[in-house]
């Protein structure tokens, strides 16, 4: 018998020399896991120390041949071993269950206060902090003193806080629809005034890039520009501040006939 069972070992050895020497090839498979997900596990063949990754769905490809061994690891998982046999490799996918690492809690233990349910019992048991120790009540009303305000005075309201009649709505309407001062960009801008000619009124309005930028009005030729778009009584009532987009849209038509022109 033990003749037979050395035969036996001795057929078998070259396989698995054979097995050993190999080469490692590309392994597919898929880690799968109950109400989890198996994202960003870590798979390791510690033979070769190759590792790999999953993806969301579970899914690795590594390197590895028959004998080699697989360790997979994970947060919230119990880390498991496999070693890998030739029918691993004819699977098309190599499917991989992971149980669950479930760590239970110590138990608490709730204990009962030492309060018994009685409050003259319980009051006088407990320990208090009087702030006014040491302190009668004349002595105290003489001490205490109210802190003066330090906010800032609201001016639209009454100046006597003991007697108040209401708010100032004029100086809150002045205080919030004041006339604010005209914004200035970077460069030349034409401020807003008064004027009697169509040219200095719309100079007025439009900051100087409007026209160099927006419309590409060459620098040098805003005045020839205005002066070719102004048409006398019909452009004079684009001035009206009702017309201020009609009077944008006026300009804007012009400068690409202007500039047809210039060509």
């Amino acid at each position: 018998m033990k003749t037979k069972l050395f035969y036996a070992l001795l057929l078998l050895l070259p396989l698995f020399a054979t097995a050993q020497k190999a080469p490692r090839t590309i392994l597919h498979g898929k880690v799968i896991a109950d109400s989890l997900a198996v994202e960003n596990l870590s798979v390791l063949n510690i033979n070769s120390k190759i590792g790999a990754v999953t993806d969301e769905n579970g899914r690795f490809t590594i390197y590895a041949r028959a004998t080699d061994t697989l360790f997979f690891s994970g947060i919230s998982f119990r880390a498991a071993r496999l070693v890998l046999n030739e029918a691993d490799f004819l699977e098309s996918q190599l499917i991989i269950k992971l149980d669950v690492d479930v760590k239970m809690l110590d138990e608490v233990v709730i204990k009962a206060n030492s309060l018994s349910g009685q409050l003259d019992q319980d009051s006088k048991n407990t320990k208090t902090l009087s702030l006014n120790s040491g302190l009668d009540h004349e002595t105290a009303m003489k001490l205490e003193k109210f802190p003066v305000s330090q906010q800032p005075v609201n001016g639209a309201l009454p100046a006597t806080e003991s007697s108040l009649k209401g708010v100032d709505f004029i100086k809150v309407y002045r205080m919030f629809f004041k006339k604010k001062p005209t914004k200035k960009d970077k460069g030349e801008i034409y401020g807003t005034t008064d004027s009697k000619t169509f040219s200095d009124a719309v100079k007025e309005r439009f900051t100087h890039h409007f026209f160099t930028q927006t419309l590409n009005i060459p620098h040098d030729q805003i005045g020839l520009f205005l002066a070719f778009c102004d048409n006398g009584k019909e452009t004079a009532e684009l001035l009206d501040p009702k017309n201020e987009f009609e009077l944008t849209d006026y300009l804007v038509v012009k400068s690409k006939e202007y500039l047809k022109r210039s060509k």
